[in-house]
């Protein structure tokens, strides 16, 4: 029983220790094209840990109508390509995640005069509206963006805040919450450069 609770003890040591050392760590390097997640759960009933996964798997397009003077953007994931760098939950997540009913997660935003990609691109529209897909259903949901210029390109950062349980998304616990118990908040996060979506090159911001 002692051996049981110094190994238990230790358990929760090294998860407080290892969480502790990668808070700050950045989720995407500068120059990166990617998407990431980041939840919380409850480890051992008393110990927070964040959980985040990222893939670089992206498709992104601009679709342009005929006459050109509107655009909608497309993002999309795989869901099997999510790494949070536990193998055991990565092989979960297309489970939770309904993959067989929506195997790649994406966000199709409204459509867009050019002058409002525009303006949005030089900072002045901070916000952009559209429809998630995700686990077999379709939500409306508004990112929060930011710009960015850099040489050659736009950084666009994109930030959403919502639960799983509005995506209608069940996590399961481990070892019915005593191990693990997840939380329901989740975070969807954008990290992208316009040089890498397709289409966006008709965006002209004027310096």
């Amino acid at each position: 029983m002692k051996k049981l609770i110094t190994i238990f003890t230790t358990s929760i040591l090294f998860t407080l220790s290892v969480n502790f050392a990668f808070a700050e760590e950045p989720i995407f390097a500068p120059e990166e094209h990617c998407l990431a997640y980041k939840t919380e759960k409850v480890m051992f009933l008393f110990a927070d840990v964040e959980v985040i996964g990222k893939s670089c798997e992206l498709t992104t397009i601009m679709h342009w109508n005929t006459s050109g003077d509107l655009a909608k953007i497309e993002v999309s994931v795989p869901v099997n390509s999510l790494d949070s760098g536990n193998t055991m939950r990565d092989k979960d997540i297309p489970n939770i995640l309904k993959a067989e009913l929506t195997p790649k997660i994406s966000f199709i935003s409204e459509w867009l005069k050019k002058s409002v990609w525009e303006e949005m691109l030089a900072g002045q529209r901070p916000k952009i509206s559209g429809n998630l897909e995700v686990a077999g259903g379709v939500f409306p949901v508004k990112f929060n963006l930011s710009f960015a210029k850099q040489d050659g390109y736009f950084l666009v950062e994109g930030h959403l805040k919502t639960t799983f349980s509005a995506l209608k998304v069940t996590v399961p616990a481990v070892v019915g919450g005593l191990l693990a118990e997840p939380g329901n908040e989740l975070e969807l996060l954008l990290h992208l450069r316009t040089d890498k979506i397709s289409g966006a090159e008709k965006i002209v911001v004027q310096e």
